[in-house]
């Protein structure tokens, strides 16, 4: 029976109350206080300032500084250009006037007082942790800095009688309390106005927009889908980018791929199928960098390099920092421009591309016509940004760990080494820097593999060792040794079995292995990481020891070979077509429900033949040569 008009009116009202809540929401969620708009023209990329009426601006007065205090991580970019819409003052260095110290969540008391030569920390300045501004945001007032809620990790537990910081308004209740009747007043147009679109907390006994109750703060509660839903569309609207569905590996990655993720007719196979145009219902894929031939020789000759090549070191460094939506962003592009058979030169041809904005259509220009990106120039211009991509390098450390190392105030390797504590694995990571900076020669690469083949078959002949990674694309180079260990019909458990007892301690009293920095044995397969030295050399290299039962190991191959693009893309067509690929195999019926969360793992179509799993995505073999997207 079709809904009655009733129904359908009811149905929108409900939509109408979703984003309304939605609106609301959006203001409590962490970083995330507001719509964040891109900027125009040439600009640094950041987050545009929104304007906030001032009566609403709760920070004005108000001095904040950051710690650690610089915006190389984009959700502190955001807390911070939030905080400044609502009027606080962003202090870039220490000083009298500061009156909060917002910390970082996983830094503690010590790391602050460290970091500022101090003592004791002033009475008169408020110490909170990162929650502090989008809590008093929430509640449309300034809080007070002793609750415990805000506390940082280490601080004292304040008195209960404790004054607060100078310049602070007392917050006695969070939120707006109704004034006395003949402190009212009418609201003028433009206040009932922001008032509909929840910039004012309507007050009890005012009349309500038509249709909708009244918008208020919501209390503390658990995180929902809702939220996650809100946090993520937010987050992407300032990118040249469509929305996409996924929040797994196999499509929230995968959406590099440009077209793959943009082109409608990834969404109109079956139409075309309906047509009887077979060939037509194909060429949905045929853009999918998979589909295409990629070589050392085809990416040299395209007419774009250069300008892939800068996008590439901007995609790298904010790989490094953790940019999640940029680092799609650029993957999308870069995927794009290596497609094109002309060269793109302006700002106007790079935005009929699909998977190409404004901003990055503004820096393809500026690469072609200066031979330079000042944003990439930019990246690493102060002695802080500088530091952190030391940091960055050092093995078993990630963005979160360099930057307390900055903040903590260390600033060379000498300093981590002397000062900071470090895992046995960060420690071999310092010690041996510049070791493990430096690109491997594919003959040495044959030279370490061909030690571990032949400790590997002394110890049980049937067993195969097969040099992956860059190695297997056949670069002149590599950043480490991957090598794939397997034997016919064997498990996971006889082949990690006899590696971790046998294989790797016999290559330790040979004195080829020289250290141990991870081993992981999980459902998905095993690996030992570590470093080794040839008899004759002088360097340690990284070496990854990737354990693969028989019936894996054809995907294991497409996983361990990469590169990543061409992974990626690999496994969103397989998405694409109801199907799900891993480095277990190639999976069919796989059941999904809210947000693509999988509900059933699906049915093995293939594991064991590379060139099956291939067949049956119906992509064309591509020799592990040609996968270098």
């Amino acid at each position: 029976m079709a809904p009655s008009i009733a129904a359908k009116k009811a149905f929108f009202r409900g939509l109408d109350r979703l984003n309304e809540v939605a609106e609301v929401r959006s203001i409590s969620t962490d970083g995330m206080t507001s719509n964040p708009r891109p900027t125009s023209g040439k600009r640094k990329r950041q987050f545009q300032s929104v304007v906030i009426p001032e009566q609403h601006q709760i920070f004005r007065g108000l001095v904040f500084f950051f710690f650690p205090n610089n915006d190389v991580s984009s959700l502190r970019r955001l807390r911070i250009q939030r905080a400044q819409d609502y009027g606080a003052f962003w202090e870039r260095t220490w000083g009298d006037n500061v009156t909060h110290v917002i910390v970082d969540k996983g830094l503690t008391f010590q790391d602050v007082l460290k970091h500022l030569s101090l003592e004791t920390f002033p009475a008169d300045v408020a110490l909170v942790d990162e929650s502090y501004p989008s809590e008093c945001v929430k509640f449309r007032s300034v809080l007070s800095a002793t609750q415990t809620r805000f506390r940082v990790n280490g601080a004292a537990a304040p008195k209960p009688n404790e004054d607060l910081p100078a310049n602070e308004p007392s917050s006695i209740g969070s939120l707006t309390v109704k004034p006395a009747k003949k402190e009212q007043h009418p609201r003028t147009p433009s206040q009932r106005s922001e008032s509909e679109h929840g910039d004012e907390i309507p007050e009890k006994g005012m009349a309500e927009p038509p249709g909708k109750g009244p918008v208020v703060p919501e209390p503390d509660r658990e995180r929902d889908a809702l939220d996650d839903m809100i946090e993520e569309a937010k987050a992407v609207k300032h990118l040249p980018l469509e929305l996409f569905d996924s929040h797994d590996e196999e499509t929230a990655a995968e959406a590099s791929d440009s077209d793959a993720s943009d082109s409608s007719e990834c969404r109109q196979p079956e139409k075309k199928m309906m047509l009887g145009k077979y060939e037509a219902a194909d060429a949905w894929q045929q853009k999918f960098a998979c589909m295409q031939k990629h070589d050392s020789k085809s990416n040299a000759e395209n007419p774009n390099t250069r300008t892939i090549a800068v996008l590439q070191q901007m995609l790298d460094y904010y790989t490094r920092t953790d940019d999640h939506w940029r680092t799609i962003a650029y993957r999308k592009a870069i995927s794009a421009l290596r497609r094109q058979s002309k060269k793109i030169v302006t700002k106007s041809q790079a935005l009929a591309i699909p998977g190409i904005g404004t901003r990055l259509a503004d820096k393809i220009e500026e690469i072609v016509f200066t031979n330079r990106l000042r944003r990439l120039e930019n990246a690493s211009a102060t002695s802080e940004d500088h530091i952190l991509q030391l940091f960055l390098g050092v093995y078993g450390a990630g963005i979160t760990q360099a930057s307390r190392w900055l903040a903590q105030g260390y600033r060379s390797l000498e300093d981590l080494k002397t000062k900071a504590p470090l895992s046995q694995q960060q420690r071999v990571g310092v010690e041996r820097y510049y070791d493990f900076s430096q690109r491997i020669p594919r003959r040495e690469v044959e030279e370490h593999g061909a030690i571990v083949r032949r400790a590997v078959q002394k110890s049980d002949p049937e067993m195969q060792v097969i040099i992956g990674g860059s190695y297997r694309r056949g670069t002149l180079d590599s950043g480490d040794v991957d090598l794939i260990i397997t034997k016919p019909e064997a498990t996971i458990e006889q082949i990690r079995t006899l590696m971790i007892e046998t294989v790797v301690p016999g290559l330790f009293r040979q004195g080829f292995l020289q250290a141990s920095l991870a081993t992981t044995s999980l459902r998905d397969g095993s690996k030992w990481h570590g470093a080794s030295k040839l008899p004759d050399g002088r360097l340690w290299r990284r070496i990854d020891l990737l354990f693969v039962p028989d019936a894996e190991i054809g995907a294991a191959l497409i996983y361990f070979t990469g590169n990543d693009i061409f992974n990626r893309s690999m496994r969103l067509l397989a998405s694409k077509k109801g199907m799900r690929l891993n480095q277990r195999g190639l999976y069919t019926d796989v059941l999904r429900g809210p947000q693509r969360v999988k509900l059933t793992a699906g049915r093995l179509v293939e594991g064991r033949e590379e060139r099956r799993i291939f067949a049956i995505l119906g992509v064309p073999w591509r020799p592990p040569e040609h996968r270098i997207c």
